[in-house]
């Protein structure tokens, strides 16, 4: 299981995206299911990945010691739809979705959800996994997904997630498993939605605790100017009114904390059905999860030693070269790297080293709102100086497939007919006279301060300094770079997009205006009709083909730059096994989650 979890952490290092920083964003699914499901859910989603024979790995699983790995963040929030979370990958260790993705990043995996069947448009019928706990020891039903789904879009609550699901009308309840789901409008979007962040389906009894605490601590700081008002009034009308007003105050809090009694935050308590639990956690230190023994999963197909280790350490290590020396020195069991480091493992005798493309979107944004990037014939010749290929074999080691827009190759939203965007100083230098800078062009932006950002970025400098260009780049916290998107303050900034999945969400995010990660930097009339009309259409070809549209509006218009998707470096402990690469690489998030790893001896 610790595969994807190093993918995340690594490549966070070579420079997170803006779109990042702010939230956290991107999310993590979970993958399978088994038995009847399939036949009422997608049928093209039964593959190959059901296999846990010789086929799958010769050797017999092992149970016992607990994985240890390295983060260069900590957790942040453990409740999903709460603003920061820094490390989805942990957070999928401890939460499951409703619906999972396929080695295409479509989400027909049934998971949680055991089938769905479109009655029309706007209405879908799902019916839910039964002997599902949480870890609280309270079971998911069709009433706790109701209370999640209404809990996310109340706007008290302050879930970050709730404008995905504004097309959604009601969730009804047919019956203790089986929910009906009701929307506004066609929502083509809404499988790979439930493949997101809102489909972490966390414990409704925890979520009402943690509700009714937010709201009752938020009606205490309501309370300290009203008596203090009260106190200070002279006249006694307006004195006994202020009165009336804190005693109703009063009596919402005693039913709140009623509500909460024993309840904890799920911003630091979280409560899923995964199949590990938190067991200990230290901000900015470590944080250390447990087997849950009932995880459904493995029980459901025969084999209830799934998971198999007894629980994961994630300790916090921000520098690259101290996590690559505590796992040489047998202290971690397995990380991703960045690529530069990928010389001095791949032929380490002690070490198993893999490589395999990951859904990542390294790329640079332009503010089109204002400054010299508003002409396209700048960002054009911004675009054309970057040599994509020299930057990967320079700077990533190879390790990166060039490309063409936001979504991947293997992703079934990417248009092939799209090639990257040339090499070509000499038309750079042109454009940049003809939009009237022959003598140069200095512009401002900012970059996650990273050891691995500052070195990718300077490459990025240089490319530009030879056709005229002076980038001057901040490298600022995650939270430093909050202020300046916000009041659009930049020309020209790096950038990466983890986990590119439900092709409207990247979309949205990046190119709506009205996104928090847009924030009017960028409007473009035909890219958001296209947004819109695929969020919307809800026949797969027909979304396919608004998609590839989409990628060659945004090219046509030199939207960003869009530089590759990365590779991932894996470098585990010959100790640990059971990853099966060439499954991974074919079934994605099916494999993955379906099959988790162990330890030879039971131990690190």
């Amino acid at each position: 299981m610790n595969k994807r979890n190093g993918l995340s952490r690594a490549l966070k290092s070579t420079g997170i995206a803006i779109c990042y920083a702010i939230i956290g964003l991107i999310f993590l699914s979970y993958g399978l299911s088994y038995g009847e499901a399939w036949a009422e859910a997608k049928p093209e989603a039964k593959q190959g990945f059901m296999e846990w024979g010789e086929k799958y790995c010769p050797e017999k699983p092992v149970s016992g010691g607990y994985l240890r790995v390295a983060s260069p963040y900590y957790i942040g929030s453990m409740n999903p739809n709460h603003f920061p979370v820094m490390d989805w990958v942990t957070m999928s260790y401890m939460y499951e979705k409703l619906i999972i993705l396929d080695g295409n990043y479509k989400p027909t995996i049934p998971w949680l959800a055991e089938s769905w069947q479109f009655i029309d448009e706007t209405t879908v019928l799902m019916k839910l996994r039964k002997g599902v706990l949480f870890h609280d020891g309270s079971s998911f039903s069709a009433k706790s997904l109701k209370y999640q789904m209404e809990w996310i879009m109340d706007e008290e609550n302050y879930a970050w997630t709730r404008s995905w699901l504004e097309p959604l009308q009601a969730v009804e309840l047919v019956d203790e498993y089986t929910v009906r789901w009701r929307f506004k409008r066609p929502w083509g979007s809404f499988l790979g939605t439930l493949a997101s962040v809102p489909g972490f389906m966390i414990s409704s009894q925890a979520l009402e605790k943690d509700a009714a605490q937010k709201k009752s601590e938020r009606i205490t700081h309501e309370l300290i100017p009203l008596r203090r008002k009260a106190k200070a009034e002279q006249d006694l009308v307006k004195a006994a009114q202020l009165h009336k007003e804190i005693e109703g105050l009063e009596e919402q809090q005693k039913k709140y904390q009623a509500l909460a009694q024993d309840g904890k935050p799920l911003d630091t308590s979280p409560v899923g059905t995964g199949p590990y639990m938190l067991e200990a956690a230290s901000t900015d230190n470590y944080l250390t999860l447990k087997r849950n023994p009932d995880w459904w999963f493995g029980k459901s197909i025969g084999k209830p030693e799934m998971p198999y280790f007894d629980g994961i350490r994630v300790s916090i290590i921000p520098d690259p070269s101290v996590r690559l020396a505590n796992l040489k020195a047998g202290e971690i069991d397995s990380i991703v790297l960045n690529p530069i480091q990928y010389r001095q493992v791949k032929d380490d005798s002690k070490l198993t080293v893999s490589t395999f493309p990951v859904n990542f979107l390294v790329y640079m944004i332009f503010n089109h709102a204002k400054g010299p990037c508003s002409d396209i014939r700048v960002r054009k010749a911004i675009s054309h100086a970057i040599d994509r290929e020299a930057l990967v074999m320079g700077t990533q080691q190879g390790l990166g497939r060039i490309a063409s827009c936001m979504y991947p190759d293997d992703h079934w939203a990417h248009n092939p007919e799209l090639k990257p965007v040339s090499y070509d100083p000499e038309l750079s230098k042109k454009l940049l006279a003809e939009a009237g800078f022959a003598n140069g062009l200095t512009l401002k932006g900012f970059v996650i301060n990273t050891p691995e950002a500052q070195a990718f970025t300077k490459a990025q400098m240089a490319m530009l300094e030879k056709v005229g260009i002076t980038w001057k780049p901040m490298f600022l916290s995650i939270t430093g770079m909050i202020e300046p998107f916000k009041k659009l303050d930049f020309d020209l900034l790096g950038s990466m997009y983890p986990f590119i999945q439900e092709p409207d969400h990247i979309a949205t995010l990046l190119y709506d205006p009205k996104s928090p990660f847009n924030n009017g930097r960028s409007s473009n009339s035909k890219a958001i009709e296209l947004i819109k009309s695929g969020r919307e259409i809800t026949r797969e070809e027909s979304r396919r083909k608004t998609y590839f549209e989409l990628e060659k509006t945004l090219c046509d218009n030199y939207e960003d730059v869009w530089l590759f998707w990365p590779t991932a470096v894996l470098a585990s402990s010959k100790n640990l096994t059971g990853l099966n690469l060439e499954m991974y690489k074919s079934y994605g998030e099916g494999y993955h989650f379906s099959h988790p790893q162990w330890f030879k001896d039971g131990r690190p």
